[in-house]
């Protein structure tokens, strides 16, 4: 009996695991339009569920990528990855509510894991050929002492799969075009560009370039608009726009079909406008605070 209830859940556990992508976002409109966000408790248990659930959202696609590629799926690799983003997101998230004075540290949840990768990504004497070629991630901190010799070696590094380029002071002058230019052949597909304020009131167009791009975060600039390359990034799966003066979305992010997260508090985009965009992306979550 013993072995036949173990035998029993572990195929029961299985089923879930292989739940698919389509399964997990019509479970999290469920969520979405059974909950009284108006009750604290209510929605907090149901932002709880939309987490989880976006988590496992993100390995199931993820698997069927590597299995469509052929690839053997890594659970293990997998779940690290997730997390990481997970643990990214939710530091973000912490960010957008401190508001104008919260402090830009994306790096706090996890500075322990990734000590070493940040300690390079300022040091101005990067010699290490096999460091540079499988490094993954690169941060570009305009605050910090030889970040311009950082931004003239990025050609050298090879397999930058996520990009931020941020400052710890909003007005730090920062040149995205040059910086992206260097960027032109990484295999990006996270971009953040965070906390600059009024010196960033415009993206280049040469964003549209980067088109395996699945997460785009612009937090805390002062954008008024995104350039219509943007609509280019047919992978994009989480954008955030939050903390901009950006009055309209609709024509850009109507061509995001694959679009899962819309991230919009504290911009003035109109109520109105949300409405047309929930129309159009009817399973992209968009969070208004």
């Amino acid at each position: 009996m013993l072995c036949l209830a173990l035998l029993l859940s572990c195929g029961a556990f299985s089923q879930k695991q292989a739940r698919t992508p389509e399964q997990i976002r019509k479970e999290m409109a469920a969520v979405r339009e059974n909950t009284d966000w108006g009750d604290e408790a209510a929605a907090n248990k149901a932002q709880a569920q939309i987490e989880a659930l976006a988590k496992e959202l993100m390995m199931a696609g993820k698997a069927q990528q590597q299995q469509a590629a052929g690839m053997q799926v890594d659970s293990a690799r997998l779940k690290e990855e997730v997390d990481y983003k997970m643990k990214l997101w939710s530091q973000m998230m912490k960010i957008v509510d401190q508001g104008e004075n919260g402090k830009w540290d994306l790096a706090k949840p996890f500075r322990e894991e990734i000590v070493e990768e940040y300690k390079e990504d300022d040091n101005p004497s990067i010699k290490n050929q096999t460091w540079r070629d499988s490094m993954p991630d690169l941060t570009i901190n305009m605050s910090m002492p030889y970040v311009q010799v950082v931004i003239d070696q990025m050609i050298v590094f090879k397999g930058i799969k996520r990009l931020i380029i941020i400052c710890e002071q909003k007005g730090t002058p920062v040149d995205l075009d040059q910086i992206l230019r260097n960027a032109a052949a990484y295999p990006l597909s996270e971009l953040y560009i965070l906390n600059f304020g009024s010196s960033v009131t415009e993206l280049p167009s040469s964003i549209g370039n980067f088109k395996a791009l699945t997460a785009l975060s612009l937090l805390n600039n002062n954008l008024k608009e995104l350039p219509y390359a943007v609509t280019g990034l047919s992978e994009l799966k989480v954008l955030y726009i939050d903390m901009n003066p950006v009055e309209q979305l609709l024509p850009v992010v109507s061509h995001l079909k694959k679009l899962e997260m819309l991230g919009v508090a504290k911009t003035e985009i109109s109520a109105s406008e949300i409405d047309m965009i929930k129309q159009v992306l009817p399973e992209c979550k968009i969070l208004t605070q």
